[in-house]
């Protein structure tokens, strides 16, 4: 039994699942535990990878959003649960660069009531954005969907500074100013921060796409091999499907950095990941079949 392991390294096994497929019975005797650590490796570096490249991008757009507001923001102070602004003139952030980063627009005006500043800013709500308006003891989100023969504010969420300060600040003595607001982005604006969200999310989204992948694509293989004049065990199927989606697997990551950068996608992308995989395992039951004739 000892003499059928071929010990194949990570780095070998990456080469030969891309390049050649005869090398994939080799691969095989590691056993199935060998070749579900190989696709779990894999999936570990590529998400490290992207993780790295995404992390990268969203330090640019944070530093620029946060220049953005340290340039547009007036001076600004938020003491007892009440926020007040320099000057009369309402502060309205909506430019793309704030917007790449935040996603939603933002309108600061302590001067209005409630009601007022739901007819005023209304119209900057879009389908895919909402608009967060920041009033002098509250502040609201308005949604696309606000209508204003409501009886319940439908589209209209309000939130009281008194219980976000309640539940987030521990000492109230102080005066919070807009120094305060900068350096607080920043601090959640670091490497560190961003890296470890993004890898989680990644290493959970792929190794959870490739999973599925891998399991319906082998049940699938290990079907159609008995129409054929020989049999794959199910066992064999797996593996065979676990190399067979080396490639797949890292064109996608490849594709999700590209996408980031150049900002387009692909819509049938997934179509073409699955496409890869069966061309390895086609060319590969060929082959086989090939040898048996």
């Amino acid at each position: 039994m000892e003499d059928n392991i071929t010990k194949i390294n990570f780095f070998k096994k990456l080469w030969y699942s891309i390049t050649n497929i005869n090398k994939y019975e080799d691969m095989r005797k590691d056993g199935l535990g060998k070749s579900i650590k190989y696709i779990l490796t894999l999936t570990l570096w590529l998400a490290i990878i992207l993780a790295i490249f995404a992390t990268i991008l969203q330090i640019s757009i944070s530093n620029k959003a946060i220049s953005y507001l340290d340039e547009k923001l007036p001076r600004m102070k938020f003491k007892d649960n009440v926020l007040s602004i320099e000057g009369e003139d309402a502060v309205i952030l909506n430019e793309d660069e704030f917007k790449e980063y935040f996603k939603n627009a933002v309108v600061i005006n302590p001067l209005l009531e409630k009601q007022e500043a739901v007819n005023q800013y209304k119209d900057l709500a879009t389908e895919n954005n909402d608009v967060l308006v920041f009033l002098s003891d509250k502040y609201i989100v308005i949604s696309n969907k606000y209508n204003p023969e409501s009886k319940n504010e439908e589209g209209i969420t309000t939130y009281n500074y008194s219980e976000i300060s309640d539940k987030y600040i521990k000492d109230k003595s102080i005066e919070y100013t807009k120094t305060h607001l900068i350096e607080y982005l920043r601090n959640h604006s670091s490497a560190t921060y961003y890296f470890a969200q993004f890898w989680i999310i990644y290493l959970v989204m792929i190794t959870f796409i490739y999973f599925i992948y891998i399991i319906l694509i082998s049940a699938g293989m290990w079907l159609a091999t008995k129409l054929a004049k020989f049999k794959w065990t199910f066992k064999e199927s797996l593996m065979n499907t676990i190399y067979a989606a080396t490639l797949s697997e890292i064109i996608y990551v490849t594709y999700m950095i590209v996408s980031y950068y150049a900002k387009f996608s692909i819509s049938f992308m997934d179509i073409i990941s699955l496409v890869l995989i069966f061309i390895y395992l086609f060319i590969l039951l060929w082959k086989n079949k090939k040898a048996k004739i």
